[in-house]
């Protein structure tokens, strides 16, 4: 990646290399928002825009620490 440092755009543009090579995505997330541009909100969006299946998993009872 063409990145010198590890930003939220970084984020984002290797997020959307790996969408572009994978048939489906699973997606361990609290269905909130992205906490930032490149979040996993943002991720799974991108990726389901691209039509891919998407599995979001978020155990029962699960919390952010």
């Amino acid at each position: 990646m063409p990145f010198t440092e590890s930003n939220r755009d970084a984020y984002m543009a290797a997020s959307e290399h790996v969408l572009s090579i994978v048939d489906k995505m699973v997606a361990v997330w609290d269905g909130g928002p992205s906490g930032g541009h490149g979040g996993t909100a943002d991720v799974v969006d991108a990726a389901r825009n691209r039509g891919l299946d998407v599995t979001v998993v978020w155990p029962e009872h699960a919390a952010r620490a």
